[in-house]
């Protein structure tokens, strides 16, 4: 069951519904009558109200509606078009004619059960002087019933309306027509002619179609979209992503042909490595090598080994460092397992750490601690390597006093980045 409640009068309705049925239970002190046949009243078979039940014990009188089939919720009469809810508007105005019953009545939307041709039928009833409402007039009758008929074009609650604020919303024409009519004959006689302006444009801009085909014509418009959006997503792709990039491929390729290395990397310094093709990686290692701090002698040997063959990530090692990334370079290095370029990265990242002006002298301090520990730690391995290497040749060469003098000096220099990995 779905629970559905309100407050009028300072008493609460909650309502249990289903399909079949609505129960409300009031408690006993919300009827002020010792002797519940009273109540027996309620219990009237009329075309404005649903038919009702009614059981009650020593705290609690409880009261069920039966409701018809295929009746429409609140929020399915609030889909349809304007004129369908106006011609529900007039249909509740017509429940004018219950005032001259023995009892009260509300036309809250909770209260009201619509029927599948948007008639509406009353559920709750009261007994003048014993339940809420106390009474009914005219007057509020017809408060109640333009409350009722703002609800069906607004999200605006019907017991705020009711205790005020009908005279302070902002309203369509129609609505602020209904509003000012000061009786119940003027408030229908504003709803009908609306209904008749209203009623002729929808035959005259819509067209009505079995549900059936319309359910089929939402579905095609749903896939129709869904496969727009699909052709669209790579199109967009190819047109500001695909293309531009192909282009700077391009751009890059004549600066390099034309020996332009700064052209090459101005066209591809805000690619990530990883996303370029192989060739325009070797174009962008080869041009950042060439605008590097090495000799003539140094660029050369390091140029040897840069070729459209290498490894990836040697060629990727010269982009980092190229653009001072050295963070990034020391971790390829290390992957590498190449000594001289670990040693070179580390060089560059000590260099850098001490021209940063942004760090303080404590983080300044601790960050070269670190890395000159780092490189020394490299320093010292390679020079193990290369003096065990010297040992191992001056034994099995028949002049050990001449292979160690021209070994000697080799780990004593400094390294020069080389690509034992790069092929």
């Amino acid at each position: 069951m779905a629970e559905e409640k309100f407050e009028f009068g300072g008493q609460s309705f909650v309502y249990e519904k289903n399909e079949t049925n609505w129960e409300l239970t009031l408690k006993r002190s919300d009827v002020a009558s010792q002797d519940l046949r009273e109540l027996l009243l309620l219990d009237l078979h009329h075309p404005f109200f649903l038919e009702q039940s009614m059981v009650s014990d020593e705290d609690s009188v409880t009261f069920s509606y039966q409701v018809e089939a295929h009746g429409l919720t609140y929020e399915e009469i609030k889909e349809r078009t304007i004129s369908e809810r106006i011609r529900l508007a007039l249909n509740v105005f017509r429940l004018e004619s219950a005032l001259e019953l023995p009892v009260t009545f509300l036309l809250h939307p909770v209260n009201l059960f619509i029927t599948k041709d948007a008639q509406a039928k009353i559920a709750y009833r009261g007994i003048p002087g014993l339940m809420v409402p106390q009474s009914i007039s005219s007057e509020d009758f017809l408060r109640q019933a333009k409350c009722f008929t703002v609800t069906l074009f607004s999200d605006l609650d019907f017991m705020d309306l009711y205790n005020g604020s009908l005279e302070l919303e902002t309203l369509p024409d129609f609505l602020n027509d209904l509003c000012q009519a000061d009786d119940i004959e003027a408030a229908v006689a504003v709803l009908e002619k609306y209904y008749t302006e209203k009623a002729a444009k929808e035959r005259a801009d819509l067209v009505l179609v079995p549900s059936k085909r319309h359910r089929v014509f939402k579905l095609a418009t749903i896939w129709l979209t869904a496969s727009v959006v699909l052709l669209i997503v790579p199109l967009i792709y190819l047109i500001f992503v695909q293309n531009p990039f192909k282009e700077k491929m391009l751009q890059a390729d004549t600066a390099f042909i034309k020996v332009d290395y700064s052209g090459v990397i101005t066209e591809l310094e805000r690619i990530d490595p990883a996303s370029l093709p192989n060739t325009q990686k070797y174009e962008l290692a080869y041009s950042y090598i060439q605008g590097l701090e090495f000799s003539s002698e140094q660029k050369k040997v390091i140029l040897n080994n840069v070729t459209l063959k290498s490894d990836e990530l040697y060629l990727t090692y010269w982009i980092q460092v190229g653009r001072n990334r050295f963070e990034e370079a020391l971790d390829i290095a290390k992957r590498i397992n190449d000594s001289d370029l670990i040693l070179y990265a580390l060089t560059q990242e000590i260099k850098q750490v001490r021209e940063d002006g942004n760090l303080s002298g404590k983080d300044r301090e601790s960050k070269l601690n670190t890395l000159e520990s780092e490189y020394k730690k490299y320093w010292d391995s390679r020079s193990e390597l290369l003096t065990s290497e010297s040992s191992s040749n001056a034994s099995t060469t028949p002049n050990p006093q001449d292979k160690a003098s021209e070994s000697k000096p080799s780990s004593e220099k400094k390294p020069v980045p080389s690509s034992s990995s790069s092929n």
